[in-house]
């Protein structure tokens, strides 16, 4: 069964991170791990979220 509120979630958070992704992979005095901090972040909220759903697949 699909989670609409995950998926909500994740859209919304890359509507928003993507921007800002591109922004600072361009600047040069930047942290180059920044996006794949934020990145790892959303993983690991969707992890969150998705650990406590029950399966009812019966």
């Amino acid at each position: 069964m699909l989670n609409y509120r995950l998926v909500a979630v994740l859209i919304f958070l890359s509507s928003v991170f993507v921007p800002l992704a591109s922004k600072w992979a361009a600047e040069s005095h930047g942290s180059w791990f920044r996006p794949f901090v934020v990145w790892a972040i959303i993983v690991f909220a969707a992890y969150i979220l998705q650990r406590h759903r029950t399966t009812n697949e019966s």
